[in-house]
């Protein structure tokens, strides 16, 4: 049947239809993935309802109790502050814990705004306590979340009652509005604003699928354009997103209320795990595709590969089957990546068909945990965990360390940070008031805000950076603003409630762009107030400026945790991970196999922990500045940190294989097995991996000795069937990935 032409307009008017379509449909995944469980859209919502009805409650009172305007609105503003800063602090889902985190916080903050109007009238004596109060609330987020959110509290509180310069005798009312804030917010964070943890868990699920179809639409754009390098790396930060939600997915499973009844978690971490594999085999396949010169690289096979990404990108997985189908029998389907990109999309399909079709649940529902379920990594207010943890690692004193007792290596991480914050708040004090002696609060606050949610010396500088950009951006979009909304009271409140929606829902992605927000909302304030002006704005970006450069300074000279020695414990956590769990695989695969509930679920386990610190290593990463002149190792350093990801993804692969193996496998599998992981122990201890030249010639290559074993087990190659008893391709073909990833990480001995 001949083929219709369709006239050149139509032609055009359908093909823009249809990348309309694409364009919205990608659009939308990327909405669902950026935000996993819409855990940053409550918490936007949260701190805009807390605003608004604290606002509201705090002016009921303060009417009721007869309270005069000036006074009132001095109730106000502080409750409104305290509310915001306690429902976004707060960390905890259950009823008590909120109670008795709410009252805490309503303690921290009577005592924070309490010293303060004490104090006022003797600047000799209100800077002191500011310095003491800043070490208090850091020192004490060591006891955990509870106490970081009245530290918080406490700080805010004391800060907002300098600012606001109330009489002594306002203090009772002051104390009275801080109580009914806390209780409020503890009302609604326990029976309004409480989020349901299986809700969240299914829409995390929905926001996993998503991402996955983000790699597969990155992966089309690469097979477009094979040549473009920003492809590429658009490609693997795509991969490297969807272990971030299955690791949120495994933390969330470790809340019992998430999990329908009798559903076993260990299960359902066996699913996401075998749903991020699939999509690192297709996403790996089609690397491998575009990046070597291949018989299988022609144009029709090609073809075909993108047909089947389409496929699975718009989710028609019949029409997907078929597509996977004609490519194995494509007479190249033989070669490694294709076959790997049809194993990786069968899988895909399978998983995704698990979840849809309920067997995964139904599954759960009949098996028993082998023991008490516990997450791999904890999460935090519904995020993963930052870098803490390594940077106290990095800089704490080996046993025996003669250091002094001042030394960083010598004191907690919380009491070295406190030092930090309460330093820098003095520091940024001093270079305000040079500025403005009545203003000089706001040097205190950016200096303050620096050391939260940072680590290490390069996670608080950029922070620091971040924070003045984002004012300074602020301040052009607040001055343009407010010559808008002039006279007009209800567009400013609205705005303003805008605005604090929009900077804490973009809290956990941009400092820069929640502080931009912040910006915009103060100059609606100050409208509000009838104290707007421009020179105001203008001093708030100085003062900002001069406290943000006291926390750098203060980071940098006093009891540092350096961001590169991070770097090295997160390689070193990496690769101890990579040797645990090619380890137990090696054991999976030996002829005294066990492969029992309990050894499956502690494999599973050690993946989780892998990808955790694989996260980690790319974190700590991401974080360096890297002053292009000056760093000579940039480049370098980039490389060893996609072949520390591609050694984790090689291990995770190897440690799928072996659980899909149910044949005996000749004991060169775990010979092999045993190499790698001598190999990964030994450069953990390497203090140095940068010179990644081969190992010298009377040195038998890692990689050739890994060829040897599998050639004399009758092991598969890329491009060959298996033979007898041989290794299965799929175990054959991870390894010597591993092998080749791990021998460009080994540096040449001197």
């Amino acid at each position: 049947m001949p083929s219709t032409v369709l006239p050149p307009a139509e032609a055009v008017i359908r093909r823009a239809l249809s990348t309309a379509r694409d364009e919205a449909r990608d659009a939308f995944d990327r909405f669902l993935a950026s935000d996993p469980g819409l855990s940053r859209l409550r918490h936007g919502l949260r701190a805009v309802v807390t605003l608004a009805s604290a606002i509201v409650v705090q002016t009921v009172v303060a009417v009721g109790l007869g309270v005069p305007r000036g006074e009132g609105l001095l109730h106000v503003m502080l409750g409104a502050v305290v509310a915001l800063n306690l429902a976004t602090t707060m960390k905890e889902t259950r009823r008590r814990p909120i109670a008795g985190t709410a009252l805490a916080a309503a303690g921290g903050a009577a005592v924070g705004a309490g010293s303060a109007v004490v104090a006022a009238p003797w600047p000799a004596a209100s800077i002191p306590i500011f310095v003491l109060v800043t070490f208090a609330a850091v020192w004490m987020r060591r006891f955990g979340p509870r106490w970081f959110s009245t530290g918080f509290v406490m700080w805010q509180a004391y800060f907002f009652a300098l600012f606001l310069h109330p009489p002594v005798s306002a203090l009772p009312g002051m104390l009275l509005a801080v109580v009914i804030s806390a209780a409020w917010v503890g009302f609604l964070l326990a029976n309004v604003l409480t989020a349901d943890p299986e809700a969240t868990l299914h829409r995390t699920v929905t926001a996993l699928r998503a991402q996955a179809r983000g790699v597969v639409s990155a992966a089309i754009d690469l097979v477009d354009r094979p040549s473009s390098p920003a492809l590429e790396h658009e490609l693997r930060k795509q991969v490297r997103k969807t272990s971030e939600v299955a690791l949120l997915f495994d933390g969330q499973l470790g809340d019992a209320r998430a999990l329908p009844d009798g559903v076993s978690a260990v299960r359902l971490r066996e699913w996401i795990i075998d749903l991020e594999i699939a999509v690192d085999e297709v996403a790996g396949a089609v690397l491998d595709l575009v990046g070597q010169t291949h018989p299988a690289a022609r144009a029709t096979t090609m073809s075909e590969v993108r047909r089947a990404l389409v496929e699975l990108g718009w989710s028609r997985y019949d029409e997907a089957r078929f597509a996977v189908g004609r490519l194995r029998q494509d007479p190249h389907c033989d070669a490694g990546p294709v076959r790997r990109f049809t194993a990786g999309a069968t899988q895909l399909l399978d998983t995704v068909a698990d979840w849809t079709s309920g067997r995964v649940l139904e599954q759960a529902r009949h098996e028993s945990d082998p023991e008490a379920f516990a997450p791999v990594v904890v999460l935090q207010g519904g995020n993963l965990p930052g870098s803490q943890e390594l940077a106290g690692k990095a800089v704490a004193a080996p046993v025996g360390d003669t250091a002094h007792w001042w030394s960083a290596g010598r004191l907690r991480f919380t009491t070295r940070q406190a030092i930090q914050a309460a330093a820098a708040v003095a520091l940024a004090i001093l270079a305000g008031r040079l500025i403005s002696p009545e203003r000089f609060y706001w040097a205190a606050i950016a200096a303050f805000v620096t050391f939260t949610g940072a680590s290490t010396t390069a996670e608080t500088a950029r922070k620091a950076i971040d924070r003045t950009v984002g004012t300074m951006l602020g301040l052009v979009a607040a001055v343009g603003l407010a010559h808008v909304t002039s006279g007009h009271t209800v567009l400013v409140a609205a705005l303003l409630l805008l605005g604090v929606f929009l900077a804490f829902y973009v809290q956990a992605l941009s400092t820069t762009w929640m502080i931009f927000f912040l910006t915009l909302v103060l100059g609606q304030l100050y409208e509000m107030l009838r104290t707007y002006s421009e020179d105001l704005l203008l001093l708030r970006l100085a003062e900002t400026a001069a406290g943000a450069a006291a926390g750098v300074i203060v980071t940098y000279a006093v009891l540092p945790a350096p961001a590169r020695d991070t770097l090295v414990v997160a390689r070193g956590a990496l690769l101890e991970s990579v040797t645990e769990l090619v380890d137990r695989v090696g054991v999976l695969l030996s002829p005294e196999r066990v492969d029992g509930p309990s050894e499956r679920a502690e494999l599973y386990a050690n993946v989780l922990q892998m990808e955790e610190a694989a996260r980690q290593v790319v974190t700590a990463h991401d974080s360096l500045i890297r002053p292009r002149i000056f760093d000579a190792d940039h480049a370098a350093r980039r490389h060893r940190i996609a072949t520390l990801r591609v050694c984790a993804a090689s291990a995770r692969a190897l440690a799928a294989a072996a659980l899909a193996t149910t044949q005996p496998v000749p004991p060169a599998a775990s010979a092999v097995c045993r190499l790698l992981a001598e190999e990964a122990r030994r450069l953990v201890r390497v203090p140095d991996l940068r010179d990644q030249r081969p190992a010298p010639a009377d040195r038998p290559g890692l990689t050739t000795r890994v060829a040897e074993l599998l050639a004399g087990a009758g092991a598969a190659s890329e491009s060959g069937a298996v033979s007898g008893a041989g290794i299965p391709v799929d175990v054959v073909r991870p390894a010597q990935r591993l092998a080749e990833a791990l021998a460009l990480l080994t540096p040449k001995r001197r």
